[in-house]
């Protein structure tokens, strides 16, 4: 057996002979991801932060120890690399082989997924955020079964396609799956209904999850330290705002999914809505750097059954009056 050290991260590869054998469908997965992270110039740890990981995880991606449970990772490690769609789509495929390709027992259990649940892993970014060592962020979680009824047509196996990719492009749910991430990755974006995202957090249970012994570090508050928060699904490229009356931004929610920790009434929004929501931005505004990205989100982009959410505190510094 040789060893390759490729872009930093090992990758086993046998031989027959003199010959090289093909690389496997997981060690192909690890080389196009080594290729992406390579693209970037950052380190495992850099990434590992951005992305809410551990540096070994995000390494056992990369050197073919393990294969990603979900896609959804790998959409925003594409992402943070700056990936264009075709190469995200490109990921997807060989994620997809490579997931068929390893045996039953290699593949993760309830028990494995939930050990790599976000609520459980690193932070929300850390580069442009200052020290946030201890602040989490947060995917969406599993969703329900794909309903019953006919699946899907648009991902029909080719002819020469590997007995088991078919079979799994032949499962009722995966091809839901598969075609929900299609219109995703060409659309280049979610599109958002302001209002009817209530109503889709209480049809789909999707509740925010209410967190407790977390560590934020509130620059603006004089290091106040809150130890609670709330995620929920935002609007991604959504503006945070000096205060509840102001115009004035500070900082951007890149990230579709986000913490906040307490609300406060303010001006009316688009949707009617008064309520304000406090956290702090994946990016500064130029020039608004001092405010180390917090500011306040309008309750229309925060996606959540009932506004102010149930059990969150009031901000005892905001004033409700302008």
């Amino acid at each position: 057996m040789v060893l390759l050290l490729t872009f930093g991260c090992r990758s086993r590869v046998k031989t027959g002979g003199a010959r090289l054998t093909e690389p496997s469908a997981v060690e192909d997965l690890a080389a196009y991801i080594r290729q992406l992270k390579d693209k970037t110039g950052r380190s495992y740890d850099a990434l590992a932060k951005r992305l809410g990981v551990g540096r070994s995880t995000l390494h056992r991606y990369c050197s073919g120890g393990s294969v990603p449970p979900r896609f959804t990772f790998l959409e925003q490690f594409a992402k943070e690399c700056q990936a264009s769609h075709a190469e995200i789509l490109e990921l997807h495929r060989r994620w997809v082989r490579a997931q068929t390709s390893q045996p039953p027992e290699a593949r993760p259990g309830p028990e494995q997924r939930a050990e790599q649940r976000p609520e459980q892993r690193g932070e929300k970014g850390a580069e442009q955020r200052g020290e946030k060592g201890a602040e989490q962020r947060v995917e969406p979680p599993d969703g329900p079964a794909a309903p019953p009824g006919p699946p899907p047509t648009a991902f029909p196996a080719a002819p020469d396609a590997p007995p088991g990719y078919r079979r799994l492009l032949g499962s009722s749910r995966t091809r839901w799956v598969l075609a929900g991430l299609a219109v995703l990755v060409m659309g280049g974006a979610l599109i958002w209904r302001p209002g009817q995202g209530s109503r889709a957090s209480a049809e789909s249970g999707h509740s925010c999850t209410d967190r407790s012994g977390v560590k934020h570090v509130d620059a603006r508050q004089g290091g106040f330290v809150w130890t609670r928060d709330f995620v929920c699904a935002n609007r991604p490229d959504t503006p945070l705002y000096l205060s509840v009356h102001s115009t004035e931004k500070v900082a951007i929610l890149d990230t579709p999914r986000s913490w906040f920790v307490c609300w406060e009434f303010g001006r009316v929004q688009g949707d009617g809505g008064r309520v304000w929501y406090y956290t702090r931005g994946d990016r500064a505004e130029p020039g608004k750097e001092s405010w180390e990205g917090w500011g306040f989100v309008g309750s229309e982009h925060v996606d959540a059954a009932a506004h102010p959410l149930p059990g969150m505190p009031r901000c005892p510094f905001a004033s409700a009056s302008p």
